[in-house]
């Protein structure tokens, strides 16, 4: 498709209604209340962006979408179900995620609590049902299960909860250690493990991982530092959430380096993000659209 005549909107747009559609196919059906709190939480929108990286991934070897929906959706089951819990009064304590009540103010903490379990486990037996040689499948899994894992999202998760309303800027050094140190693992490892999945799917050879890799790593970072800045400056309703980080006290780019540096940063993450993938001529100028979407969102 020549750079000219590709509509990045649009395609985030199609490629939301087709993910959209197969999420709604592997939900469950049945009216439990948490097979209902499954559905309210997945269905309650979403940019899909990890679900997008897995096809992307996939797609850059030869692999069509349609072979690796399930993998795609469990990538989103997995990532929803971090923030059901993640909106739990033990962790971030919100009422608001996608403009619309969180899990536990609709159907309680222990259904939420639930419903996320239960989307992590089914998140691998979709991500099994992939129609590619089983030795894929079984990276794919190990890929899933590492950066999801207590050495990746988990990590970065837990150490952004302990540090939240503790930092302070005596230690300037140790607190953006510790910084980014959470994003790359509470931000960047979702997306890594994403992009991985596609490519091990498709069969990809590790160099071509690596480079696919870092440019998770990067545009993961790029992604939080714009969120940071949202955070404080977008309008709330875009956002579809009440209170801020900055109201929690929470550890962040901007609380550290102000906004003006912060972008600078994003934006240094973005160019070399784009080297990185620079080889890929089938999807380049799709990949390259993703990565500035990163810092140009609004929302």
């Amino acid at each position: 498709m020549p750079k000219e005549q590709f509509d990045l909107n649009e395609y985030l747009n199609t490629m939301g209604k087709y993910i959209d559609k197969k999420l709604k196919f592997f939900l469950p059906k049945d009216k439990s209340v948490i097979s209902q709190a499954m559905r309210y939480s997945v269905t309650a929108g979403g940019k899909r962006l990890r679900p997008i990286f897995v096809i992307l991934g996939a797609e850059i070897f030869g692999l069509q979408k349609e072979k690796i929906m399930s993998a795609s959706c469990a990538v989103e089951y997995l990532h929803t179900y971090s923030l059901i819990h993640d909106d739990l009064p033990a962790m971030d304590n919100d009422d608001i995620r996608r403009g619309k009540p969180t899990s536990h103010k609709k159907f309680g903490e222990s259904a939420a609590i639930l419903a996320g379990d239960a989307l992590l486990t089914e998140s691998f037996n979709l991500l099994a049902r992939a129609e590619v040689p089983n030795d894929r499948i079984v990276k794919a899994i190990k890929i899933l299960s590492y950066y999801s894992g207590y050495k990746g999202m988990i990590f970065g998760q837990a150490e952004d909860t302990i540090e939240t309303g503790k930092w302070n800027t005596k230690n300037i050094s140790l607190c953006k250690k510790k910084l980014e140190f959470i994003h790359i693992n509470k931000t960047s490892a979702l997306i890594k493990a994403s992009l991985l999945i596609g490519g091990v799917l498709a069969g990809a050879k590790d160099g071509d991982l690596k480079l696919l890799e870092k440019y998770a790593h990067n545009i993961g970072l790029a992604f939080q530092i714009a969120d940071d800045i949202l955070d404080v400056y977008a309008d709330k309703k875009l956002l579809g959430k009440n209170g801020s980080d900055k109201d929690n006290n929470k550890l962040t780019y901007l609380s550290l380096y102000g906004k003006e540096k912060s972008e600078q940063k994003a934006k240094e993450l973005i160019l070399d993000a784009k080297k990185s993938v620079s080889k890929f001529k089938n999807k380049k100028n799709i990949l390259e659209k993703l990565a500035d979407y990163m810092v140009d969102r609004k929302y």
